[in-house]
């Protein structure tokens, strides 16, 4: 640019500099992302930034040849483009974490881990809390549902279950396919549909005649899809939707969901690194960034991990809020599946599903959730068989928190609910409720 240029050609050339760099970037980047998709990640990246950095230096020299570049404004938003271009490419390459062998986590204090070799493949963690001895034992045993997807069973799970066992039930808990203790799996192998034949499959090894299967919020959604299957249904006595997250499509738009007007602790904001971003985002199937990787950032950076633990608290709790215990949150996971879960069948499919198979369900809220309404009460508005709601004050997501009474007053309402007991707290929202819920932001 001339020295003796005009204030108002320097202001002109300059917006015209930037605006082209702009361009240049949002299209380099988008290059760089089809390039990262079609290739499937090989190489962790490698080969889709050589692709789309030849594919722009191919296009800067074809366009020096035929001259379009003659203007220095043009030449140097290109050449500067291109520096940010490379720059950005190479950061992304650079591993967050180690791709070692992940490193599980040692046995509860009280209970060993076992596993399940299952016939889909899945070779699964599960945590087996036997009926005490000192009671008749329960015929029917209860197996819990954990959410994520790509979360795992907690210390304060085995806590809150082994109430259960005093009663003669026995427990099982277990960590979904490539989710805390369990075996991971190729990318390419997570699905919704693999969780729900784990879990048929779990129920065959098991092998009683009927159980109580109590979801707690993907293990929500997990258990609405496993209810309205025909073979499954029959072996389920009773279902507990424990602040289940997204079942089904919903009818309200996503810019116009509600939330309740009692505040967790914190609404997640967790800060991930691009190239874990780029992974989950663009490629979670794909070889961009490894599991390990994943999972290994995570375990190394416990202040991601109690940032989620604090969206399962109320507001109110945030000075009280325990540690999170720290296990494997396979984030690979949770995008495969989480994408998967509300198209795994239609509404309509859904609600033809419940009439036909009966399966007395009680549904849980938590007064300060953090989770769009819309989500349990969808599923409320279309299965008949939900004829117990409870709607529990002073807890968040996470019902069973350990703080206060919290533990006892959720046993009680899912005692009564098992035992076919009027429970202490009113039978709300129920389907007639919906839009007064939603209104009132409860």
């Amino acid at each position: 640019m001339k020295i003796n240029q005009s204030p108002k050609k320097i202001i002109a050339g300059s917006i015209l500099f930037l605006l082209q760099t702009i361009f240049l970037l949002t299209v380099f980047l988008l290059l760089y992302g089809v390039c990262i998709y079609f290739t499937n990640g090989f190489g962790q990246g490698k080969l889709a930034a050589v692709l789309s950095i030849a594919v722009v230096i191919i296009f800067y020299v074809t366009l020096r040849k035929i001259n379009w570049l003659k203007s220095t404004v043009k030449k140097l938003g290109w050449i500067f483009s291109l520096l940010i271009f490379l720059i950005f490419v190479i950061y992304t390459l650079i591993p967050v974490g180690s791709s070692d062998v992940v490193q599980k986590e040692k046995d509860f204090a009280n209970v060993p881990t076992q596993f399940w070799n299952l016939k889909t493949g899945s070779r699964i963690a599960y945590y087996k809390l036997s009926a005490s001895a000192n009671v008749p034992k329960k015929e029917t045993p209860i197996i819990f549902l954990h959410g994520g997807p790509g979360a795992y069973t907690r210390q304060m799970e085995i806590n809150f279950f082994s109430e259960f066992t005093k009663e003669g039930y026995d427990v099982y808990l277990y960590d979904q396919a490539g989710a805390g203790r369990s075996e991971f799996l190729p990318k390419e192998q997570y699905s919704h549909q693999r969780n729900i034949k784990d879990f048929e499959a779990i129920t065959e090894v098991i092998n009683a005649k009927k159980y109580i299967v109590i979801g707690q919020s993907y293990g929500g959604s997990l258990l609405a899809h496993v209810v309205s299957d025909k073979k499954i249904s029959k072996r389920i006595f009773k279902a507990i939707y424990a602040e289940p997250g997204v079942t089904l499509q919903s009818d309200i738009p996503d810019d116009q969901r509600i939330f309740s007007n009692s505040k967790p602790v914190a609404v997640s904001d967790v800060s991930l690194p691009v190239r874990v971003m780029i992974s989950l985002l663009i490629n979670p199937k794909g070889n961009f960034a490894s599991q390990n990787e994943i999972v290994n950032y995570l375990k190394d950076h416990p202040d991601l991990i109690q940032s989620l633990f604090a969206e399962a608290y109320p507001k109110i709790d945030s000075a009280r809020m325990p540690k999170a215990d720290i296990g494997v949150i396979n984030f690979s996971v949770n995008q495969i599946i989480k994408s998967e879960v509300n198209f795994y069948a239609s509404k309509k499919v859904l609600a033809e599903n419940y009439q036909k198979y009966n399966v007395p369900s009680m549904l849980l809220i938590g007064e300060s959730s953090y989770i769009e309404r819309n989500a349990p009460m969808d599923l409320l508005a279309i299965n008949p068989n939900i004829t117990r709601v409870q709607y529990v004050k002073g807890v968040g997501h996470l019902l069973w928190n350990g703080l206060d009474d919290n533990n006892q007053r959720v046993k009680k309402v899912i005692d009564d609910f098992l035992n076919d007991h009027i429970s202490d707290i009113p039978n709300y929202p129920a389907k007639k409720d919906i839009d007064v819920f939603y209104k009132r932001k409860l």
